[in-house]
């Protein structure tokens, strides 16, 4: 997360999710609701512009018969018309430039978020089993971890920072993943410059007992581990270049997860030797390496809670994909409006051009649900909603204005 406004809308994020006493229902509503304001006003000056193509919507459709067999000729003609009554087609860009930059920082900001209490929720682990069996300090520590995952809940989702899913899949670059904890491999995934650059890895974070934990004692204690592996704030090779593609896989820093971890930690947690003899280019033994790995340790402590991994071991049974759907029925009525409006002021070229766009974005919103954080999920599901319910109030006002005018 290193793009700036990505920052930005994770900090107003964190801030309202304190002011609300975290509450994550609370967070997302109010975050989607100031967005969507800040939208209101290119969505009025659109409506504005849909008005006076409707009013010369007729002499566009003269010039284009007119002129069928002279394209440049046409243009010059409805460029000038549309001059002459105060048409500019750029505003009804606007809110389609506002709506994907907020739409690509808020995923990357929710799959953040989502990255980041996933390894609290492993250090918080890690914490509990680092005291002895039976101990006060160990029942305690285990409490907060188990209310750290019962703080994942979101209405019939059992972990938020998980996608509202039962499939799990992989399609094309989409990887559907129904499970309630996150898998090791897409932890293992995540590059050294990602984990660099992670607020809760750079600025720590106040655990349940008002105890403020460094970005380091976190990095520090899941190495101990085997969890992790680099040397904390190294962001890798890449750090600094203008390789995206090199940047977003690097693991040369700090990565999560290794594959090679010592016997002695492996035994510490899983409480199994996991040791083999190795032996140098003469055959000769040399010392010994532990078959497990950090992924192994992950499994293993993530066991502790309720249906972790998989539903009875089996199937996965995070959600039950209705918020993908919801999202999708949201840019389905928002498009029918849309359309609506626009048949009934003859603008049916426009309408037209929406027609494929009607199926085809309520099916790309199903698919980037069902692969995202519920999070988002529900994010993009209010912000639907908002934007139907802002639509059909600017075309009643406009609509009571234009009676009047008549009158």
């Amino acid at each position: 997360m290193t793009f700036f406004l990505t920052r930005w809308f994770y900090a107003m994020m964190q801030f309202l999710y304190g002011l609300t006493h975290n509450s994550y229902l609370w967070t997302i509503i109010i975050s989607t609701v100031l967005l969507r304001l800040i939208q209101i006003l290119p969505d009025i000056s659109n409506r504005r512009t849909q008005i006076k193509m409707a009013k010369i919507q007729p002499k566009i459709d003269e010039l284009q018969k007119r002129y069928q067999n002279d394209p440049q000729k046409l243009r010059l003609e409805q460029s000038k018309l549309m001059k002459e009554n105060g048409v500019n087609t750029l505003t009804s860009c606007l809110p389609m430039l506002l709506t994907l930059p907020l739409f690509f920082c808020f995923f990357a900001a929710f799959r953040c978020w989502g990255n980041e209490e996933t390894i609290t929720l492993m250090y918080e682990t890690v914490v509990s089993q680092n005291y002895e069996e039976g101990t006060a300090e160990r029942t305690a520590a285990e409490d907060m971890a188990m209310d750290t995952f019962k703080n994942f809940k979101f209405l019939w989702v059992h972990n938020i920072w998980q996608p509202d899913c039962f499939i799990d899949a992989e399609a094309f670059i989409l990887r559907f993943d129904g499970t309630v904890i996150t898998k090791p491999r897409n932890m293992s995934l995540l590059s050294s410059v990602t984990l660099a650059n992670m607020p809760l890895l750079q600025k720590g974070y106040t655990n349940a007992a008002g105890e403020f934990v460094s970005g380091q004692k976190i990095w520090q204690t899941l190495s101990e581990s085997g969890l992790a592996a680099g040397e904390w704030g190294n962001a890798g090779n890449t750090s600094g270049c203008n390789s995206c593609t090199m940047c977003a896989t690097d693991r040369s820093g700090m990565l999560l997860l290794p594959d090679e971890i010592s016997p002695e930690i492996a035994k510490k947690m899983i409480g199994v030797d996991t040791s083999v003899q190795t032996s140098d280019e003469n055959g000769e033994m040399s010392g010994s390496k532990s078959t497990a790995t950090g992924s192994d340790i992950y499994a293993a402590i993530m066991e502790r809670y309720p249906n972790a991994l998989s539903k009875d071991g089996k199937t996965p049974a995070n959600g039950l994909m209705i918020l993908p759907f919801l999202a999708a029925a949201m840019q389905l009525l928002s498009t029918l409006v849309t359309m609506k409006r626009q048949k009934k002021e003859g603008q049916s070229q426009q309408a037209k051009s929406m027609n494929t766009m009607m199926y085809i974005m309520p099916v790309i919103s199903i698919l980037i649900c069902m692969s995202s954080t519920t999070a988002f999920a529900f994010y993009w599901t209010i912000s639907g909603a908002f934007q139907l319910i802002s639509t059909l109030v600017i075309n009643a006002i406009f609509d009571k204005k234009a009676k009047k005018e008549v009158a």
